[in-house]
């Protein structure tokens, strides 16, 4: 495991700054991303270009665009960095946040509009717009709704694993 520095401020204060949460391309698992070299084939060729590269590591930027699953990616990785090559859905799902314009009474449904799967739908209130409701069973997490948003109101959050009964 690598060790990064801290920074002063880290240092003096005593607390480490929260890194950002990167998200792996499909397929992409934490144990696998350890055989990757960094070469940067996959990013080359996503169709999209919404895979980037950090620290040598690929992750999936969706503020440009979004994944359309259609396994480019692994196709062009010359390394066992992707696990499953038919992947049709990433550990997450899209969450709508209290900055969302229609939760400020102000009409949007560009988050709907842009969804492939038609996992957001529209509940209507008295006295303002419809608010947007997403159907985590339909969300793929592709991503079309963060980059179709106008002011960045949907981020995403961890699938809920079933627990197993005992």
């Amino acid at each position: 495991m690598k060790v990064e520095p801290l920074s002063r401020r880290e240092l003096f204060t005593g607390r480490a700054v929260a890194k950002p949460v990167r998200i792996r391309p499909p397929g992409v698992s934490e144990l696998s991303l350890a055989s990757c070299t960094g070469c940067g084939a996959c990013v080359e060729r996503c169709p999209t270009a919404i895979i980037r590269l950090s620290d040598g590591l690929p992750f999936v930027d969706f503020s440009g665009g979004e994944c359309t699953f259609c396994g480019a990616c692994a196709q062009a990785c010359p390394e066992p960095v992707f696990e499953a090559t038919d992947v049709r859905r990433f550990p997450h799902v899209a969450a709508v946040t209290d900055s969302c314009l229609a939760r400020r009474y102000v009409a949007c449904q560009s988050c709907g509009e842009s969804c492939p799967e038609q996992a957001i739908r529209f509940r209507p209130r008295i006295g303002g717009p419809f608010l947007p409701e997403i159907n985590e069973a339909k969300c793929t997490g592709c991503g079309a709704c963060i980059s179709g948003c106008p002011v960045s109101a949907i981020a995403v959050k961890a699938l809920e694993l079933e627990v197993a009964h005992v």
